[in-house]
Formats: C-alpha cells, structure tokens, sequence
C-alpha cells in the first residue's frame, strides 16, 4: 500500500509538475516580451496611479478599522462589569455541601 501510494506521488513530481512550470513560465515570458516595439499608445501618469492606489489602501484601512473598532465596542459591551451574565453563578450552601 505505500509502495502504490509512493510510486502515485513520484508520478505526480515528475510528470505534472514540470508541466504546470512550464505552463506558468510561458504565459509570464509571453507578457514581459507582450510589449510592441513601436511607440507607446498611452503614457503612464504615475501621480495619478500612486494617488489611486492610496485611495483603495486607505479605504480598505477604514473597513478593516471599522471592523476592529466595532468587536472592541461589542467586547466591551458584553463583558462590561453590570451584566449579570458575565459573572459566575453563585454557589448555594446546598452545592457547597455536595
């Protein structure tokens, strides 16, 4: 039974696998060689790119603040000290006795 498993899993490393870099290899050089060597179309305004980047990283930074901000309220609220169900229930003399 290990032997198969053994022979299944060398199988795999040296047949799929060369496969599957060869398949990510070829379509990485074919987008770095992808450019025309003619003259670019469309210039780059890289203000504008960096401030739009910005834009999408503070925006996820204010839902993920928002999220953090909210469990701390909700922590807060459950466990605050006058909720009677955060404290442990009370032994009765009758329980102490058992």
């Amino acid at each position: 039974m290990m032997a198969s498993n053994l022979i299944i899993w060398r199988t795999v490393l040296f047949a799929v696998l060369p496969i599957i870099v060869i398949l990510i290899l070829s379509v990485t050089i074919s987008i770095v060689y992808g450019q025309t060597s003619g003259a670019p179309q469309n210039y780059v305004i890289r203000r504008v790119e960096i401030w739009g980047l910005f834009y999408r990283g503070m925006v996820a930074a204010f839902i993920v603040g928002a999220l953090v901000q909210g469990c701390i309220v909700y922590v807060a609220w459950r466990f605050r000290e006058s909720n009677k169900k955060t404290h442990p229930p009370r032994e009765s003399p009758e329980d102490s006795l058992r």
